[in-house]
């Protein structure tokens, strides 16, 4: 699928209070430090040095499941975004707070999945996709030619200009060892590759970031590849 852009660009001046970064719930799919944005009915996800803030105002009928409006916050100006429209948005802010990721599926629970990463100052916003095809890194073995899903894992150290990310087989059974991934970190904001990580050493070296949908991928597949080929595919038998 293709991605949808991400549009930043209706500001509006508005009078924010600020809560807590405690609201990172285990909600998130691809980051732990992450904040889901449809598991929350409202909350601001203020920037690490205070400054800053996301604000997540939920649908005006509470029982409803429709778009919730996300503002961002720097001083005193207030930014309206489309990332309440997105599937499954999840965001966190960089250590230094000049930026913060947003991972989204731009189809279903599924996929596909991308990440921007969102540049904030006094003067504007500007968004940026540093990986907008995750083939380039890591191509899936399905019957059809799929993009695979492309989630943030965390920030690296205490900037903004190292980001962890994982790409993903898409987790259906059209592909061979459906919803392993491999893991990256990338530089900022060229998207160039500064370490790789299989499946199982990027569980260990981001244990503390890596998401539900991360946790809980197969890893007999990446021990076992051919155990994970679908019916079909490359010859695989079928049947009893």
């Amino acid at each position: 699928m293709k991605s949808r852009p991400l549009l930043l660009l209706s500001f509006c001046l508005l009078a924010l209070t600020a809560w807590s970064q405690s609201t990172a719930t285990d909600e998130s799919i691809y980051s732990r430090s992450a904040t889901s944005i449809w598991a929350l009915r409202g909350a601001t996800v203020p920037s690490p040095d205070g400054k800053k803030a996301i604000v997540i105002k939920p649908p005006e009928n509470p029982s409803s499941y429709e778009t919730h409006t996300v503002l961002i916050r720097s001083g005193r100006h207030v930014y309206r975004t489309r990332i309440g429209a997105l599937v499954n948005a999840e965001v966190a802010w960089s250590p230094d707070s000049k930026a913060f990721f947003v991972t989204y599926s731009d189809g279903g629970n599924v996929g596909t999945y991308h990440v921007r990463v969102v540049y904030v100052t006094d003067s504007g916003i500007r968004a940026i996709e540093p990986l907008p095809n995750g083939r380039r890194l890591f191509k899936p073995i399905c019957f059809d030619p799929e993009n695979p899903n492309v989630g943030a894992i965390g920030w690296i150290g205490n900037g903004s200009d190292q980001l962890a990310i994982a790409v993903e087989v898409p987790p259906h059974s059209s592909c061979a060892s459906m919803g392993t991934f491999k893991a990256f970190v990338i530089q900022l904001p060229t998207g160039n590759v500064v370490s790789t990580y299989g499946q199982i050493e990027a569980k260990r070296s981001f244990s503390k970031l890596i998401g539900s949908e991360l946790r809980g991928a197969d890893d007999t597949c990446v021990e076992e590849p051919r155990s994970c080929v679908p019916c079909g595919m490359k010859g695989v038998e079928c049947g009893p």
